[in-house]
C-alpha cells in the first residue's frame, strides 16, 4: 500500500475539539515571581495580615505579628512561603476563636502576651547594655586635653596637647613634613633648570659673535624670558608656601585656646585631688595600685640595704597611721595629719602597746585551745 495517510473529516473534527478542551488545562509558566502576583499579595495582606491584627487581643501580640511579617517579607522560596502561610492561617483561626469567647484560647493569648512583654523588656535591657558598652569603648580612646600645649612650628599652628593624639593631627604633621621636603627638591631642580637656560643663552650669544651667518635664536633674547617665566612662577609658589610656614610658626596662641587648656590643667589637678581623697578613704584606685607595686630604679635598688628596701615598700602604702606613718616619718614624708593614730616606738606609748599585744595573744591562745578541743571531740565520735 503506497501514498500518504489522509485523515477523514470526522477525525479532524474530533482532534480539533479535543485540542480546544485540553488547551485551557495546560500549565502556563509566568515570568513574574509569585510574591509579586496579586493572587498572592491580596489574600496575604488583606485577609491574613489584617485579620491577625484585628483579632489580636493586646498590643504585644500585634507587635509580634508585625515582627513576624517583617522577618518573612523577603522569602522567595515557594515551599517555605507555603509553610509560613499555613502557620499564619492556623494562628488566624486560633485568634478568631479566642475573640469569639473561647476561654481556654483567651488564657493562652494572655499568657502569650505576657511572654512577649517580658521578652521585649529583656531585649530592651540588652540593647541598653550594648549601647552603654559601645559608648564606653568609644570614650576609652576619646582624646582629652592634658593641660599642655603643642607650640607652633612650620608644621602646625598652636594646638592643645591631647591624649591620645588624634591620628588626623599626626597625619597633618607627616604630610606637611613630606610636602616641605618635596618642595625643597623641586626648588633645587628649578634652580638647576634656570642655570641650564642661562648657559644655553650665553652659548648662543657667544656663537652669534663668532659667526657672521644668521641662525634662529632659541634660548637668548626674548625667548629666554619665555623659557624662564613658568619656572620662576613655580619658584614663587614654593616661596609663598615657605612664607606661610614661617607665619604658621610665629602665630600666637588664641586667647580661647589658652583658657581651655588652663581649665583642663586645673581640672586635671582637681581629679588627682579627688583620687587622693578616695585613696585615703580606703579605695584602691588604679594609680594607687600602680604606686604600691612600684619600685625605685634598678641602680638605686642595687645600693639599698634589705631594711631600706622594706621601708621603701612600706612607704608606698596609702596609710598614714601606725607603722606606715612611722616609716614615712623616718623617711621624711610630709603627712597630712601627723598626730593621727599611735606613734609606734615612742616611749610614752609602750605600756599601752604592751597591754594591747598581750590581749591579742591571749585571745589567739583561747581560740586555738577551743579549736583543738572541738577537733578532739569530733575525732572521738
Amino acid at each position: 500500500m503506497s501514498g500518504t495517510y489522509q485523515l477523514t473529516p470526522e477525525s479532524s473534527a474530533f482532534r480539533a475539539n479535543l485540542a480546544n478542551l485540553v488547551s485551557p488545562l495546560r500549565r502556563v509558566r509566568t515570568r513574574t515571581p509569585f510574591f509579586r502576583l496579586a493572587a498572592h499579595r491580596i489574600p496575604t495582606l488583606w485577609e491574613l495580615y489584617r485579620g491577625l491584627l484585628r483579632n489580636s487581643p493586646t498590643e504585644q501580640v500585634k507587635f509580634r505579628v508585625r515582627l513576624a511579617f517583617r522577618q518573612n517579607r523577603y522569602l522567595t522560596s515557594p515551599e517555605e512561603t507555603r509553610k509560613q502561610l499555613e502557620k499564619g492561617y492556623k494562628y488566624l483561626d486560633f485568634f478568631k476563636k479566642a475573640m469569639e469567647g473561647d476561654t481556654y484560647r483567651q488564657g493562652v493569648m494572655m499568657r502569650y502576651s505576657d511572654m512577649i512583654l517580658l521578652k521585649r523588656e529583656k531585649s530592651q535591657m540588652k540593647r541598653l547594655l550594648l549601647e552603654e558598652m559601645d559608648w564606653q569603648l568609644e570614650r576609652r580612646n576619646q582624646p582629652k586635653m592634658t593641660g599642655g600645649f603643642i607650640r607652633p612650628s612650620i608644621l602646625n599652628v598652636p594646638l592643645p596637647r591631647l591624649m591620645p593624639q588624634p591620628q588626623a593631627t599626626s597625619m597633618i604633621f607627616v604630610k606637611r613634613r613630606t610636602a616641605r621636603e618635596l618642595r625643597h627638591f623641586r626648588r633645587d631642580s628649578f634652580e638647576e633648570q634656570l642655570q641650564d637656560l642661562r648657559i644655553e643663552a650665553e652659548f648662543e650669544d657667544g656663537l652669534q659673535r663668532m659667526v657672521s651667518v644668521p641662525f634662529p635664536i632659541c634660548f637668548s633674547g626674548e625667548a629666554q624670558s619665555e623659557w624662564q617665566q613658568p619656572i620662576r612662577e613655580a619658584i614663587s609658589e614654593i616661596q609663598a608656601s615657605q612664607t606661610r610656614d614661617y607665619e604658621r610658626a610665629n602665630m600666637p596662641f588664641p586667647t580661647e585656646l589658652v583658657e581651655q587648656v588652663l581649665e583642663a590643667r586645673r581640672e586635671k589637678h582637681r581629679n588627682l585631688t579627688r583620687a587622693r581623697e578616695r585613696e585615703r578613704r580606703g579605695e584602691m584606685t588604679k594609680n594607687a595600685l600602680k604606686r604600691k607595686r612600684g619600685t625605685p630604679p634598678s641602680w638605686v635598688i642595687a645600693t639599698m640595704t634589705p631594711k631600706r628596701r622594706h621601708m621603701d615598700q612600706v612607704s608606698r602604702s596609702l596609710s598614714e597611721v601606725g607603722y606606715v606613718a612611722l616609716v614615712k616619718r623616718r623617711l621624711g614624708f610630709k603627712l597630712k595629719n601627723p598626730d593621727a593614730g599611735l606613734e609606734l616606738g615612742e616611749e610614752e606609748n609602750r605600756p599601752l602597746l604592751d597591754l594591747t599585744t598581750e590581749a591579742i595573744r591571749t585571745e589567739n591562745r583561747r581560740r586555738a585551745d577551743e579549736e583543738r578541743r572541738m577537733i578532739q571531740r569530733l575525732s572521738r565520735k
